[in-house]
């Protein structure tokens, strides 16, 4: 069966002049840059999308091409008026003509932008942030929490390969007083689709361990106003309004002011600023003890003045009174040892005539002791002369002895046993029998 068909190729020249008759103007259209790419030709190639306001569902897309002889007066024209640079989720207004090519498809070429446009929409976003904000309550909460004295424990959200990072630990180390502090890092992308979450997610994982910092420093290496954008979001600056601890804000740019610039604790431009201030606390604080330590070290040798007149006042009236006072006792003294002198003279005195009168008594105590002692010595003689054998004999008494021993007991004798008896006149021998 033959019927008639039409190629690929010849079905997209039928497109393409369908839209070169239909669209043969150009168009002002809004739309979002989801994707940016330049070409090292000089080209620029984006992704438009438009997005559903209520569900942020995508609704449309499209591809779009800046040609380089375009580029090379858009590109200048658009930063200078809006301090920013073309990128990612960047809401632009342009000029645009239809195009279809058979191989590559629909596209949009772009001829003018408006920059007008993206400066309202950006300014817009962060107007209802503020508005958003202010009507929660919450704008000035962390702006009103007092600055830690001496902010050495800070955690930094910032990126570990940004110069900015490098810069602020740079200033912190080698600080002119020799202040130590103490950095930590909670990474984080800092512009892009995924700044937002990912900034968010830092501060989560701060708030978990808050009771071991000071203060919160956010730091970027500065940027495009349309890098910043993030930094007008309201769910980020509701969670730094809200956050326990001072949050310092050294974005890094410094003719444009983001929410999070306004809601910040402090604002600083840079991140080296965000260091030089931190360092300031510090030095404030140590200047502050120097003071204090002074002022204590003056009033200490003032009183210590004061405190030294008046102890030679009072050491020269101790002086006055202790000479007066030993004067007084020595005269005392004078008089007690007078009067003792005098006291002891008339006892001994007394004392000699008693030892003397006892002396006297002794002897002739002694005496009349001696005598009696004699006279009984004189009768215990006699009686001792009266107990002699030759008298006891004389009385009739004899004395027997058995081998030259007295005998006292009779059963020492045996039968035999030769005897002699003496008597006053002479001695007797006898001879035993029993």
């Amino acid at each position: 069966m033959s019927q008639e068909f039409l190629s690929l190729f010849q079905l997209n020249g039928l497109v393409k002049k369908a839209l070169k008759e239909n669209f043969s103007k150009t168009y002002w259209i809004v739309a979002e840059i989801s994707e940016i790419r330049n070409n090292s030709s000089g080209h620029c190639y984006l992704e438009f999308i438009q997005k559903d306001e209520a569900s942020n569902n995508i609704l449309a897309k499209a591809r779009a091409n800046i040609w380089a002889s375009t580029y090379r007066l858009i590109k200048p024209y658009f930063e200078t008026s809006t301090n920013s640079t073309l990128s990612q989720g960047m809401k632009i207004l342009v000029n645009v003509s239809v195009e279809f090519h058979e191989l590559y498809g629909y596209s949009l070429t772009i001829h003018d932008i408006d920059p007008a446009y993206t400066i309202g929409d950006m300014e817009q976003k962060r107007t209802l942030t503020i508005q958003q904000l202010v009507a929660d309550g919450i704008f000035d909460m962390n702006r009103q929490l007092e600055m830690p004295v001496v902010p050495q424990r800070i955690a930094v959200i910032s990126s570990e390969t940004a110069a900015g990072y490098g810069d602020f630990r740079a200033q912190l180390e080698n600080n002119e007083y020799g202040f130590v502090f103490y950095p930590v890092l909670f990474q984080a992308y800092m512009q892009g689709d995924s700044a937002e979450s990912s900034i968010l997610n830092a501060l989560d994982n701060i708030y978990t361990h808050n009771e071991n910092f000071d203060v919160v420093v956010i730091i970027r290496g500065g940027g495009s106003r349309a890098e910043l954008s993030c930094f007008d979001s309201y769910d980020l600056a509701s969670n730094i309004c809200q956050f326990p601890l001072p949050v310092i804000a050294g974005i890094g740019h410094e003719r444009d002011q983001s929410v999070v610039d306004m809601i910040a604790n402090t604002r600083v431009k840079t991140p080296t600023a965000a260091a030089t201030f931190l360092i300031a606390q510090v030095s404030e604080f140590a200047f502050k003890i120097d003071e204090i330590t002074e002022t204590i070290v003056s009033h200490a040798k003032a009183l210590v003045e004061n405190c030294g007149s008046e102890i030679e006042l009072v050491s020269e009236r101790i002086n006055f009174l202790s000479s007066n006072l030993i004067h007084t006792k020595n005269e005392s003294l004078y008089k007690l040892c007078y009067l003792y002198s005098i006291g002891s003279s008339k006892k001994l005195t007394i004392y000699k005539t008693e030892l003397n009168n006892i002396e006297e008594k002794l002897k002739y105590s002694c005496n009349d002791l001696i005598k009696i002692n004699e006279q009984k010595i004189e009768s215990y003689q006699r009686i001792v002369n009266q107990c002699e054998p030759d008298k006891v004999l004389k009385k009739g008494f004899s004395i027997t002895t058995f081998k030259g021993k007295q005998i006292k007991n009779i059963n020492i004798l045996a039968d035999g046993d030769n005897i002699d008896t003496q008597l006053h006149n002479g001695t007797l021998k006898s001879v035993v029998k029993k």
